[in-house]
């Protein structure tokens, strides 16, 4: 369920739901509008046809009611003929207008249009040989303007000049809303123009996705190619706006493509290179070292000439140590084989480890120790890289740790596996360094003070975690020491 809702979610924002709100909207609002210029239109259809039906109504009355209007507008006579007229049409309303449009007499009961004016143009407009119908007046009892007849006529004794005007206003309404109500032509319009409405919907929503469509192709291909499947291309595509921008992505795919295959070949070459001069340094220092031991084991009177020779090897194993650090990284870059884990007894490796760097601790006058229980689980990993990490680690204590500190590898059974830690009361690393101490080549500044150390001893001790995906920590305080560990997975 909530799967299905994260789907219509990302549906409702997608290209497609918009273009298609978009659509419907217009389409809707367009719809509504037809339909409101074809009822008013119809409306004015319907007036003009029943004043074009009815428009020598008010001739023909006026010749039945002249006689009595001879008698006056407002006469017996007058009023009984009106009567007579309504009772057989009573949706009419009968007036007499005098020459300048006044109502003087008005045939409703109860009379509402005494004294009000029409429009003279709007009379003399109908009157006319060839009107434009409709032509709209208000009515003496009307507040809008309506479809209505008009004839001249002659009234009272003295025979003035005067118009019977009939409103047709509720005559044409009645007519109108009734063929809305029963017109089958009416209904077959309608019905009509709702089916193009659902058709034109369905058929947009559907032309939308089939062009949303490539969109969502193009997108997809974007995506792989972000996420690393840098060999993506779109295929065959059309000579058009989308076509295009398909075609510029392929260009810069491969020209990205193209880049990357040249960076990786800078960067094996690189890889190789640091190798081969690490593995070639190797020889001529290993050399050099006998060489400088046997000239300090021969010479014993001269002080001087011992203590060059001695700083010469110093600085031999420290180019010895880098080329073996420069060796080992390459290696890890370079070492592309699967992980060789298999289990094995950590009690073991740690005591020969520390075993391995007691003549250097001893020689710089650090206490080297071991706390670990025969007795730990055996844990699986690779263990070339496992000897390697904590070699590493050590190496740097040591060289971290002043004469007279100590150095301990502790290791102690958990729930999640076995954790190694490597603790020393050295100089320690300032807390604005410790996001830096695992870039290649940085030097923290005790260590550029003591004119030690490559930058790449904790840079290895990463990319081993990282390799063999263990979890790791390390904590530091100035003068205080440091500590890293190491969680090793249960066998």
């Amino acid at each position: 369920m909530r799967g299905l809702l994260r789907r219509c979610g990302r549906l409702g924002r997608s290209l497609y739901a918009r273009i298609a709100l978009v659509y419907l909207s217009s389409l809707l609002l367009l719809s509504v509008a037809t339909a409101w210029i074809a009822i008013s239109q119809f409306n004015q259809l319907t007036r003009e046809l029943q004043q074009r039906m009815e428009i020598d109504l008010a001739k023909n009355l006026a010749q039945v009611m002249q006689p009595a209007l001879w008698q006056g507008a407002g006469s017996d006579a007058a009023r009984d003929m009106a009567r007579h007229i309504l009772s057989i049409n009573p949706s009419l309303s009968l007036y007499v207008l005098d020459e300048q449009g006044r109502v003087i007499a008005d045939y409703a009961e109860p009379a509402c249009g005494l004294g009000r004016r029409i429009e003279i143009g709007a009379l003399e407009t109908l009157l006319s040989e060839e009107p434009m119908l409709p032509v709209l007046a208000t009515a003496p009892c009307g507040s809008e303007p309506g479809i209505f007849s008009v004839a001249p006529i002659q009234h009272g004794e003295a025979r003035r000049q005067g118009f019977l005007y009939v409103d047709l206003a509720n005559a044409g309404q009645a007519s109108m809303f009734s063929m809305l109500r029963t017109s089958s032509i009416t209904r077959t319009l309608v019905a009509a123009g709702l089916m193009a409405l659902l058709v034109s919907g369905v058929f947009g929503l559907v032309w939308f996705a089939l062009l949303t469509r490539r969109f969502s192709r193009l997108t997809t291909a974007v995506q792989r190619f972000a996420n690393g499947d840098y060999g993506q291309r779109i295929a065959t595509p059309r000579d058009d706006e989308l076509g295009r921008l398909a075609r510029a992505f392929n260009d810069m795919a491969g020209t990205i493509e193209a880049q990357l295959q040249a960076m990786r070949e800078t960067d094996r070459q690189r890889r190789e290179l640091v190798a081969n001069l690490s593995h070639d340094f190797r020889t001529p220092l290993t050399s050099l070292r006998g060489y400088t031991e046997q000239l300090l084991a021969a010479e014993t009177a001269d002080e001087g000439r011992r203590r060059m020779l001695t700083a010469i090897l110093d600085n031999a194993d420290r180019l010895t140590r880098l080329a073996h650090q420069l060796s080992t990284l390459a290696r890890l870059d370079a070492d592309d084989r699967p992980l060789q884990c298999e289990p094995f007894t950590l009690a073991e490796l740690a005591h020969d480890i520390v075993g391995k760097f007691q003549h250097q601790a001893r020689t710089a006058g650090i206490s080297l120790t071991v706390a670990c229980e025969p007795s730990l689980p055996r844990v699986e990993a690779d263990l070339g890289l496992t000897d390697r990490l904590l070699s590493n680690l050590i190496d740097n204590a040591l060289r971290a740790t002043p004469a007279g500190g100590w150095v301990r590898l502790d290791a102690e059974a958990l729930p999640e596996g076995v954790r190694l830690a490597v603790i020393d009361n050295g100089v320690g690393i300032p807390e604005e360094e410790l996001p830096l101490v695992t870039q290649r080549f940085y030097r923290t500044r005790a260590s550029l003070d003591r004119g030690d150390g490559s930058g790449l001893g904790l840079s290895i001790v990463r990319e081993i975690c990282e390799r063999q995906g263990v979890a790791w920590k390390i904590a530091s305080a100035p003068g205080k020491g440091t500590e890293v560990s190491v969680i090793l997975p249960r066998a």
